[in-house]
């Protein structure tokens, strides 16, 4: 009885992390345009094949996983890269939130914004 309720509780705990990772990928990989901009939430624009993003995208999404306060814009879907122009994006990652920019990979500063 009890190694069916450990076998139980382990299937139910590797499908969990499974669907994570999962989402996780397709988060990172979303080719989804965005239509508009929520003032409410911190943006990300990223690149999901640049390499700096790639460092902090964990931190990042893990913390959205509880906060849900970020908006991920991929830069590399074509229909998001007016807001380049819009937001005067010189590099990714760069993290706005009201008044606050940040461009870098600085965990610190990062942690800032998040705030």
């Amino acid at each position: 009885m009890i190694q069916k309720i450990i076998k139980g509780s382990i299937v139910i705990a590797l499908t969990g992390f499974l669907l994570l990772g999962l989402n996780f990928y397709r988060t990172e990989h979303s080719q989804v345009p965005i239509k508009s901009i929520d003032k409410d939430k911190i943006q990300l624009f990223y690149r999901d094949d640049c390499p700096d993003c790639k460092k902090i995208f964990k931190q990042i999404y893990l913390h959205n996983l509880i906060k849900q306060d970020i908006q991920f814009i991929n830069l590399k879907q074509i229909k998001n890269r007016h807001y380049i122009d819009e937001y005067r994006i010189h590099t990714v990652p760069t993290f706005i939130h009201k008044n606050k920019i940040y461009a870098g990979t600085q965990k610190e500063k990062i942690k800032e914004i998040l705030k």
